[in-house]
């Protein structure tokens, strides 16, 4: 579909931004969410391709199948897949994790909310380097008056315009306000939604645009599940 529209790859773009911006002005309005799908699709393969993972044997029939249907059932159809695309490659990555016997333990609807996210907090802080250095920026005793954390990120960045630089620096935001969402839970006493315990937990495996992508789709899957509690 995007080959018959000639449309450009995200990798051509150093931030994903300006992508979306390209997407939405040259591809035409009934087209671009199924764009912007297809393309999460294709950064989905290529981890599997990257990792040597097996995607699930259906995915080519499946988006054959896709490319015949009609809005919006075809990006609701596309976005079902990357949802199993996603599902599939957590999986993956957990049973081959020797830690999937801890995922398993604390991921059980019966444990205490504050008990799963205290363990993945201390899993965060002896892996994740950026997550103990936004630890660390807020936490420090001369915290009062400093930037936001998004701007100070911007700081540290702005001499460098490389494109591992800005995909480390909107990393860096994300793990900042995945902080802030993780203490909001634990301190009202939330349980994570369904899968963000074990994304999260192997964040810091991934790299470059999939771990971005990984990233974004935690912090938006924690906000829009708080979304009931605070209409409630």
């Amino acid at each position: 579909m995007t080959d018959k529209l000639k449309i450009k790859s995200s990798k051509d773009f150093a931030d994903p931004r300006q992508w979306r911006d390209y997407v939405r002005a040259f591809v035409p309005d009934e087209d671009v969410d199924y764009v912007l799908a297809f393309e999460r699709t294709q950064l989905f393969l290529c981890f599997y391709k990257l990792r040597e993972m097996k995607p699930p044997t259906e995915v080519k029939a499946e988006l054959d199948r896709i490319a015949k249907l009609n809005e919006p059932e075809r990006t609701e159809a596309l976005e079902a897949l990357n949802d199993l695309l996603l599902a599939t490659a957590t999986m993956q990555l957990m049973s081959e994790c020797k830690s999937a016997a801890v995922i398993a333990e604390h991921s059980d609807n019966q444990t205490d909310p504050r008990e799963v996210i205290d363990t993945l907090l201390e899993h965060l802080t002896r892996t994740s380097p950026c997550y103990k250095f936004w630890r660390h920026y807020t936490g420090s005793a001369d915290s009062t008056g400093q930037l936001p954390w998004e701007e100070f990120v911007a700081t540290l960045y702005s001499r460098d315009l490389s494109k591992n630089a800005k995909s480390d620096r909107e990393y860096e935001v994300l793990i900042g306000q995945l902080g802030q969402l993780l203490a909001h839970y634990r301190d009202n006493n939330l349980s994570l939604p369904p899968l963000s315990f074990e994304r999260i937990w192997f964040l810091d495996r991934l790299r470059g645009p999939e771990r971005n992508l990984q990233a974004r789709a935690v912090v938006q899957g924690l906000i829009e599940a708080m979304k009931p509690c605070a209409s409630a």
